[in-house]
């Protein structure tokens, strides 16, 4: 039919319009993903740089735990290649770790009594940081006891001024503490020899931002347990979120786990590295595990010919293994994708918004699209090099 009158043909056009329309599918809405800064540790061993390597772009702050310091404040040591290579190439940002040698307790003595011991630490730490374009660096110092408070937190302070004077974060790995620890609590002298020492509030004044590593909360030094417990996570952060603003608060995750393997005798214990050492409880042998070690026993036939149960704990909202021995059945708990997303939850329930992932190379594989899931992984730009390695080397001693 030929339509001639100019209002019917306007009219027939609308219709048709309005009927494409309609029919047109509608674009879909992006689900609105809340932030998180991820701050993932790495160990000079292969497993970790590989799992760097494949997981680059879910990572905010590459720290890899390179540097050392002696009491003199001298700082040793350098950041493998490979991971150098990597995060330049992806543009991740990177912060190295300094620790004291060994988690030495008179190392650290001598250091915070020494002025120029940690003007000298300092002033190799930021050389190290400008030559490398690192954003800055965590002190991961460990193991001090707690009369000495004062003292770390003076040489923070001192630290956190000079790194921001060139521009440079600084930031701390911290124990964590619940209500009513003191000196005469906690497994091997958790708080006088660990957690004592670390003045939230005086250190979160001057710093970027605070780790806090809620873990372990079982391991060489206790019986069978989850190493970092729901209910028990929950009072730390509760009492660290009084003291430390969220925006500068980082809840340390574990990707580990332990295993206790039932055994007659006393015998000493080898923990993941980041717990207070001392002998196992008599009858039981502990050692860390990866996720991948979980696995295989999962997967593995049982020279017993008793099969290896997995079993869910509704109280710390953990996995935990059954493991038949001769000895009686071992017991292997750990974290994984299930136990990070209720840290998640409780860590967005304090309103913080980032994590610190202790180790990569030890994580249940199914934590990266939990991650991309729920989450907008914030990327901070890192500092541009410029320069060959002797021009920066110059230009940062400078």
């Amino acid at each position: 039919m030929l339509v001639r009158h100019p209002a019917a043909r306007l009219a027939l056009a609308l219709a048709i319009l309005s009927t494409a329309l309609c029919a047109a599918p509608r674009p879909r809405r992006r689900r609105w993903k809340p932030p998180l800064t991820t701050i993932m540790y790495i160990v000079n061993q292969p497993d970790s740089i590989a799992s760097f390597v494949a997981h680059a772009g879910e990572v905010s702050i590459a720290a890899p735990q390179s540097f050392v310091l002696d009491a003199a404040g001298f700082v040793g040591g350098n950041i493998p290649d490979e991971v150098l290579a990597v995060a330049r190439a992806r543009h991740v940002a990177l912060m190295p770790l300094v620790t004291n040698r060994g988690f030495s307790q008179p190392l650290m003595r001598t250091l915070l009594d020494s002025r120029a011991s940690r003007a000298r630490a300092i002033r190799y730490l930021i050389y190290l940081a400008r030559r490398d374009g690192d954003i800055g660096f965590q002190f991961d110092l460990e193991h001090i006891y707690y009369t000495y408070r004062r003292q770390y937190t003076e040489f923070f302070r001192e630290a956190a001024i000079a790194f921001h004077r060139h521009h440079l974060i600084l930031s701390a790995a911290v124990v964590g503490r619940l209500p009513g620890e003191s000196v005469r609590s906690g497994p091997s002298g958790g708080f006088a020899n660990w957690g004592g020492v670390y003045n939230y509030r005086g250190i979160a004044r001057w710093a970027n931002f605070l780790t806090l590593m809620a873990y372990p909360q079982h391991g060489g030094f206790s019986g069978p347990g989850a190493v970092a417990g729901y209910e028990w996570v929950h009072r730390m952060l509760a009492y660290a979120r009084a003291r430390i603003p969220a925006r500068k608060l980082s809840l340390g995750v574990p990707t580990y786990g332990e295993e206790w393997t039932p055994r007659a005798q006393l015998q000493p214990a080898a923990g993941d590295g980041h717990e207070p050492p001392g002998p196992a409880p008599a009858g039981w042998v502990v050692h860390g595990v990866s996720f991948s070690d979980v696995a295989a026993l999962l997967a593995g036939p049982d020279p017993g010919g008793e099969a290896v149960t997995r079993h869910w704990d509704p109280a710390s909202r953990s996995h935990y293994l059954l493991v038949p021995t001769a000895d009686g059945a071992g017991q292997v708990w750990y974290a994984d994708a299930a136990s990070l997303r209720q840290e998640l939850r409780l860590m967005r329930r304090y309103g913080v918004s980032s994590i610190s992932a202790w180790r990569l190379g030890g994580e249940d594989p199914a934590i990266w699209p939990l991650l991309r899931r729920e989450f907008r992984i914030r990327h901070p730009r890192p500092p541009r090099l410029a320069g060959s390695f002797n021009q920066r080397s110059r230009a940062a001693a400078g």
